[in-house]
């Protein structure tokens, strides 16, 4: 009798374990589908909050937004997700920051943003200065052209003649007495930058050293360093930096630099200096050889309404040989004053892959692949001055991606990069 009673208690015990382990497997999956559930929910939404962010960035970029200001977008969608949009300028750039948020749950991007490649984009914008324009040697416009009304003809300079059986390979336009116009909040935001050098300082302000090492987030307040004459040599300054100078820039081929800003009357970049910035000089910048800046490069000197002395033959932005840049070069002077040299220069076997635009003189003996925009060409050929001149440079607009973005001109905006 104890025996079978031992047996029928043990069976109980056998049950009661089961339907506990049973019970623990339910709860566990019930608890599993609601964390499933949840996940899924938090996934859509972060999903949603990814899409309001590009949608309120493509909108803000159709927008008039005021700088440095706060703006809410409206996205017309019941979901509870409200957006705000930032924008400033990074160097000849805008900066979009774009915040979405729902709840708790927040998403950031942060955007570079130029003026986007469209059907009119042309080789060549020459602006009419009541004389033709003479293509002399080995040079080569390939795209459309926008020219003064008395045309374009082939020439000859130290009796090297026009090569090609055309003078544009591409449909020619008719010019204007006015260069296209350069977007003013820009020019604006680099009048206030270049007056600021002189009285820069702040929490933000980094001491300079040399051998420098600095990497700062474009989430992150923007971070200062200021000097006199600044030499960054062996130096590694990335993201969110503004290098300052009072009277000039040096920057050493076994520095490291990305995505910075460099201010300051005169900038030097040394040979074989590799790296991506951004330049903006009111004076002279000046590129060494077999310098490669990556995309998206700018360099920039605005001098305002101060001409350049008679004498001086220097010139505001001069790149040397085996040279690449892959970006912007813009020469602005609103000096009405007829010069008889040219103000930016780009050498032979240099390389531009992107625009330049200049309201004064170009000289071009290297490559430009994308667009050039110039009030006029120039040629200094021993000792003589050819004045309207393209000789031995080549302009072509076929190998520019059109994935490209540059200057803030009046046409649709587009990332160039997005920020970290």
């Amino acid at each position: 009798m104890l025996r079978s009673k031992k047996l029928r208690a043990g069976s109980l015990q056998f049950v009661l374990f089961i339907g506990a382990v049973i019970a623990v497997l339910l709860m566990t999956f019930v608890l599993l589908h609601q964390t499933h559930s949840l996940f899924d929910k938090k996934t859509s939404k972060t999903i949603d909050l990814v899409k309001s962010t590009d949608l309120a960035l493509r909108q803000a970029m159709k927008q008039k937004i005021r700088l440095n200001d706060s703006v809410s977008i409206d996205l017309k969608q019941e979901d509870g997700i409200r957006v705000t949009v930032i924008k400033s300028h990074w160097g000849i750039f805008e900066k979009y920051v774009v915040v979405s948020q729902f709840q708790k749950n927040r998403f950031s991007k942060t955007a570079l943003v130029g003026g986007g490649m469209d059907q009119d984009f042309s080789a060549l914008y020459l602006k009419d200065n009541d004389r033709p324009m003479v293509i002399a040697g080995k040079a080569k416009i390939t795209g459309n052209a926008y020219l003064p009304k008395q045309g374009i003809r082939p020439g000859s300079i130290r009796g090297q003649f026009y090569q090609f059986n055309r003078p544009v390979y591409g449909n020619v336009k008719q010019s204007t007495k006015t260069l296209p116009p350069i977007d003013t909040e820009l020019r604006t935001y680099i009048k206030q930058v270049q007056s600021k050098v002189l009285g820069a300082s702040g929490e933000n302000t980094i001491r300079f050293s040399s051998r420098l090492q600095l990497t700062n987030s474009f989430k992150s307040p923007t971070q200062y360093i200021h000097g006199d004459v600044l030499r960054l040599s062996d130096c590694n300054l990335v993201g969110n930096v503004v290098i300052m100078a009072n009277q000039k820039i040096m920057v050493s081929n076994d520095s490291n630099l990305q995505d910075v800003l460099l201010i300051a009357p005169e900038i030097e970049i040394e040979d074989r200096f590799s790296g991506r910035l951004q330049a903006i000089a009111s004076n002279r910048i000046e590129v060494g050889n077999r310098v490669n800046l990556e995309y998206p490069s700018a360099l920039v000197v605005d001098r305002g309404s101060r001409p350049n002395h008679k004498e001086r033959r220097k010139p505001n932005i001069e790149i040397k040989s085996e040279t690449v840049i892959k970006g912007i070069i813009a020469y602005f002077e609103r000096s009405e004053e007829n010069q008889f040299f040219p103000q930016v220069v780009i050498s032979e076997k240099a390389a531009v892959y992107g625009e330049v635009f200049c309201e004064k003189n170009l000289e071009l003996k290297g490559d430009i692949f994308g667009n050039v925009t110039t009030n006029a060409f120039m040629a200094m050929e021993n000792g003589s001055v050819y004045q309207n001149h393209l000789f031995g440079g080549t302009i072509n607009t076929e190998f520019l991606p059109q994935q490209y973005v540059g200057l803030l001109l009046n046409k649709e905006k587009a990332v160039a990069k997005w920020l970290y």
